[in-house]
């Protein structure tokens, strides 16, 4: 289950304490709740502090795991849980993920976002890897704000960890969709994972002692996509592959075309 964090979350200068403190939901620019004086420019220079509560209960608790997740964030930032550093975000990646299950505590919990003026180095040393997978921002000027809205990924047994896709292409026709799943046990249980694609289902228990499985979909009469010239971009065409895995799913856009072969999806 994803615990969405799309309530109010506070905003407060740290640079000009002068700017009044203001409530904002995400997505969205911080511009959209902060005096129209202020432009982006100006905004993008100072250092700025996001809070928002959340409520944890026992069954949270008893998860596998607790992730935090953070899409479209485009500037250096600190996450803290509880007063405590977690992870940075440093804006050269898309999306961020962390389990911060043993920064909570039954009731009320604290997670703040401080969007910061980078140092040389990064504010806390991880001793936990944080998972970059996602597409990377582009090289436009910075605009503070999150593109979407932060959540809290709820992991019973199993966390999906990337999903990869390999088109083989036969000289005589056709192609097979190679789908690789790869995943971390947290806590062993009876779990199986379903892909599908294209009408065609596959169940496969999980093993706790691997990390993928894999599952091979054989496309007699492939519909190739329009891809844009110079990139990976499907410009139309796509299908859709699903995902489903210990109570969750996930959709991924795959588009079938000669000129594509191994493709990484973030989750």
């Amino acid at each position: 289950m994803h615990f969405l964090l799309d309530g109010l979350w506070q905003l407060s200068p740290l640079t000009d304490l002068s700017i009044p403190q203001a409530d904002i939901a995400f997505p969205a620019k911080l511009s959209s709740v902060l005096p129209n004086h202020l432009t982006e420019q100006d905004i993008d220079q100072q250092e700025w502090h996001l809070m928002h509560d959340i409520e944890v209960d026992q069954s949270m608790l008893e998860l596998a795991g607790v992730d935090l997740v953070i899409d479209g964030i485009d500037r250096y930032a600190e996450v803290r849980v509880g007063g405590i550093a977690v992870f940075d975000c440093d804006g050269s990646q898309y999306r961020y993920q962390k389990n911060i299950q043993p920064y909570l505590n039954l009731g009320k919990n604290r997670i703040e976002i401080l969007l910061l003026e980078p140092d040389e180095d990064f504010l806390i040393e991880e001793e936990t890897p944080v998972c970059h997978l996602g597409e990377p921002v582009s090289d436009s000027h910075i605009v503070s704000g999150i593109k979407r809205t932060p959540f809290l990924r709820l992991v019973r047994n199993v966390r999906l960890q990337h999903v990869v896709t390999e088109q083989i292409w036969h000289h005589g026709g056709g192609c097979e969709l190679k789908v690789d799943v790869y995943y971390s046990t947290l806590k062993p249980g009876l779990v199986s994972t379903k892909i599908k694609y294209e009408g065609m289902t596959y169940t496969i228990p999980l093993d706790v002692r691997s990390d993928h499985v894999t599952a091979i979909f054989q496309v007699d009469a492939p519909k190739q996509a329009i891809i844009e010239q110079g990139s990976n971009l499907a410009l139309s065409g796509s299908t859709e592959l699903y995902v489903h895995l210990d109570g969750y799913h996930f959709t991924f856009d795959v588009a079938l075309s000669e000129t594509q072969s191994i493709s990484h999806y973030p989750l």
